[in-house]
């Protein structure tokens, strides 16, 4: 990745509020409404990573049984059944699935998070054309075939999928399947959760199902206002709740544990003399911080934020002098005293709204615990789509 270096100082500016909320701590709201009621429902997770979705269903508060879990990456396949003991996991080429095999499963749910490489610039955006969009058009033309088809599906994605060929795809594939369908553009900071991670989403519906909403042509970026009431909650401060327009401090989302403990996650110094200009510098004050990429502490710009562990009011005048100065040893001497360190793969989990028991098996090192969780979604925002997708209209 071409790095710029420029002088671009990116700062998130602190913004008091009187909310303080545990960001892991997710209760349901509004639990007066109706859903559809079944003992458990029969899922086919696809494309199942971490298990982000399966978190999402048990945050949701839905009965449920995984049929099969399905993923091709043998790390992610650890950490999901590092964390479920029953796993139902499979590690299978999705394209080896076939229309007789996936009926015989009698499903309920479908849920994918295909890969989103073919739909982002770094990854070329070609779309369809792209090979790893292959088993998403399978399963597509699966769908279309299946004489019994699941109630339900849930899909996520990056945003731009929703411009995407195979997005038209999707539409018309469920379309002609007799799905009811809304799709959204939603971003934890949309709940109060101060961490931007722009999501596409759809929700749809088989045949002779209706939501509990008027749905939209339109991408829309925001619940309907019947559901205005689900909130990021936090059980610490009990009746304090908070949305769009309240963000809780990220200190609520780092671990507390021993300086020597964070030694290994300081920036190196030699990124921090390339490329100190381009961070996007946050304290544990701050309300935002940005997206985590699968390439977090790869690569240095547009790959998430950035943690100070000094005084934020230090960072200008630090910075002054770092451009005033042409000696390489006071550049970095004055870079370290701002103690400029990644935020720890169990931080950003946090920040995904991941559960407290959220753990990964010692197998698997730092790098691809970064890469696993920059391919995952926020439980919390995909939570409360489930919760909408089972709502009833009276």
């Amino acid at each position: 990745m071409e790095l710029h270096q420029e002088f671009t100082l990116r700062r998130n500016k602190i913004k008091m509020s009187v909310y303080d909320i545990t960001p892991i701590q997710i209760e349901l709201q509004n639990e007066d409404s109706k859903h559809t009621t079944k003992e458990k429902y029969r899922i086919l997770e696809l494309f199942s990573g971490i298990g982000g979705m399966r978190f999402s269903f048990d945050a949701a508060g839905i009965p449920y049984e995984i049929v099969a879990a399905i993923d091709v990456n043998p790390v992610v396949n650890d950490i999901y059944c590092h964390n479920f003991s029953s796993c139902g996991h499979s590690q299978k080429n999705i394209l080896s699935f076939t229309t007789t095999e996936i009926e015989s499963m009698n499903l309920d749910i479908i849920t994918m998070s295909p890969p989103c490489q073919p739909f982002t610039r770094v990854g070329l955006k070609k779309d369809v054309q792209d090979a790893r969009s292959s088993s998403f058009l399978h399963i597509l033309n699966i769908l279309n075939h299946l004489q019994r088809k699941p109630m339900y599906l849930l899909i996520e994605n990056v945003q731009g999928f929703e411009s995407s060929e195979a997005r038209n795809l999707l539409i018309e594939t469920i379309k002609k399947s007799g799905y009811r369908y809304q799709e959204f553009l939603l971003s934890p900071q949309d709940f109060g959760i101060p961490n931007s991670r722009l999501r596409y989403y759809l929700i749809a519906k088989a045949k002779g199902a209706r939501f509990s909403f008027t749905e939209s042509q339109q991408v829309l970026h925001s619940f309907p206002d019947t559901i205005s009431s689900w909130k990021f909650r936090c059980r610490k401060c009990q009746l304090m709740t908070t949305g769009k327009d309240n963000f809780c401090p990220l200190k609520h989302f780092l671990e507390e544990r021993s300086t020597e403990y964070f030694e290994s996650y300081l920036v190196p110094d030699s990124v921090l003399l390339k490329y100190w200009s381009v961070f996007d510098i946050v304290s544990e004050e701050s309300h935002n911080s940005c997206c985590f990429t699968k390439a977090y502490q790869r690569y240095a710009q547009g790959t998430g934020s950035i943690l100070l562990s000094c005084r934020y009011s230090d960072v200008d005048s630090i910075f002054e002098k770092v451009v005033k100065s042409d000696n390489v040893e006071t550049q970095l001497f004055l870079l370290r005293t701002l103690k400029l360190r990644y935020f720890t793969p169990k931080e950003i989990a946090n920040l995904m709204c991941f559960p407290d028991n959220f753990s990964f098996p010692p197998t698997v090192n730092v790098k691809q615990m970064y890469k696993s969780l920059g391919n995952s979604l926020n439980v919390f925002v995909v939570s409360r789509l489930i919760k909408l997708l089972f709502q009833t209209r009276d």
